[in-house]
């Protein structure tokens, strides 16, 4: 069974959409028109170019891969000195890269996240490895995991002398463990802050081990022991408050959570160390057909999930690149989004939503906020704005008040 191959996408020329920014290095940008109410862009065409994976820190400064430029960029909340650079609010700033190689580059940057103390996280899906930037340090990025060669040459070695192949996103908890998503090998591996079990496993301070997966890309043992439990291409993946890892299974067009404590997710019961489908799972590409229905019911589908977020209601927001749409799951009932929302439901929270028309249900099109090409990245605030990337419109935009 072959796995898939991630691609980058290019730009998409005839978006007028811009968002006048300053960088702390020179990057231009332009006057925002034409966006709907309620969705303001952040970051424009002129300012990044196919941007993957966004985070947020806890200030609310807002960090992007700006993988066609191989850069990251930070549009910070407020002012200061960071990362060697003088920040100011509301103007972009190269946190790292600016070159598709030679010493310093970042090749292109996948995704990206942020941990308590201010350090960046670069996955490099093409460049084969993880990077990191601190704000208090030298200026430069250093290699924390993977060799720059594809691969997997086993567990339990030092991050920098472990393989990767197409490392496509990162995630940090609130201890400070990285969780990257291998996607070629068909893992999830981790990089504990110190020496630790996670999810039945042990593991040893700043060394790689594999946390889901078991390097056969399929499907065979979800819904039981995370170790024993496959993994088809995974290419997101969070950690939520409560220590449970959420990963997008692009393969099986599916979401997962493997549970810290175990209970209900979603409508879904994980027992504590078991790995199951939350979201999705039918296994193929087909219709959407309406809001509401169950996430793992028959119709819950998504067709090429990129990104993950959980907001501060625990609400699980998804990225599906083919539908051109962001779906939301909540994790109770209640309002969400100016909307009433059943928990364990599948909603739209912007983009394509089929509605019942005269010709029959999901057969008439409306726009949610606003039209989307391929949505990859997410990340929402404590507030529940939530903030996203598009990799074919070249734009990052918000929904809601910053």
């Amino acid at each position: 069974m072959m796995c898939a191959v991630r691609r980058f996408l290019g730009p998409v020329a005839g978006l007028v959409a811009l968002v006048a920014v300053v960088a702390a290095r020179p990057v231009a940008g332009g006057a925002s028109t034409g966006v709907a109410p309620g969705v303001r862009t952040v970051l424009g065409p002129a300012l990044v170019d196919a941007p993957g994976g966004i985070a947020l820190d806890a200030a609310g400064d807002l960090f992007v891969a700006d993988s066609g430029h191989c850069r990251v960029l930070e549009l910070p909340a407020r002012a200061g000195t960071s990362y060697g650079l003088h920040l100011r609010p509301g103007h972009a700033a190269i946190v790292a890269g600016g070159s598709c190689s030679g010493a310093g580059s970042i090749g292109h940057p996948s995704g990206v996240a942020v941990d308590a103390e201010g350090d960046v996280y670069i996955a490099e899906a093409t460049a084969q490895r993880v990077q990191v930037v601190r704000p208090g340090g030298p200026r430069g990025v250093v290699t924390v995991a993977g060799t720059g060669h594809a691969g997997f040459n086993g567990d339990g070695l030092a991050g920098p002398a472990s393989q990767l192949d197409e490392p496509t996103a990162v995630a940090v908890d609130g201890s400070g463990d990285v969780f990257i998503a291998d996607t070629a090998n068909c893992r999830v591996r981790a990089l504990p802050a110190r020496s630790v079990t996670l999810f039945r496993q042990t593991m040893t301070a700043g060394h790689l081990s594999t946390v889901a997966g078991t390097g056969v890309c399929g499907t065979a043992g979800q819904g039981g022991p995370v170790a024993a439990a496959q993994l088809w291409d995974p290419v997101a993946v969070v950690v939520d408050g409560s220590g449970d890892l959420l990963v997008a299974d692009s393969g099986d067009q599916s979401v997962l959570l493997a549970a810290a404590q175990g209970g209900d997710y979603y409508g879904t019961a994980v027992g504590a160390g078991d790995i199951g489908v939350v979201v999705g799972g039918t296994g193929s590409y087909g219709p959407y057909l309406a809001d509401g229905l169950s996430a793992t019911g028959a119709t819950a589908e998504l067709n090429d999930p990129r990104g993950l977020a959980v907001g501060p209601t625990g609400a699980l927001f998804v990225t599906d690149g083919v539908m051109h749409a962001i779906r939301v799951v909540p994790a109770t009932t209640g309002t969400l989004l100016g909307r009433a929302m059943k928990g364990g439901g599948l909603y739209t929270a912007a983009g394509a939503l089929p509605v019942s028309s005269a010709a029959g249900l999901g057969d008439g099109t409306r726009w949610v906020l606003t039209q989307l090409g391929n949505p990859t990245g997410i990340a929402v605030s404590p507030r529940g704005t939530v903030y996203f990337s598009d990799g074919s419109l070249d734009v990052v935009r918000v929904i809601g008040a910053p």
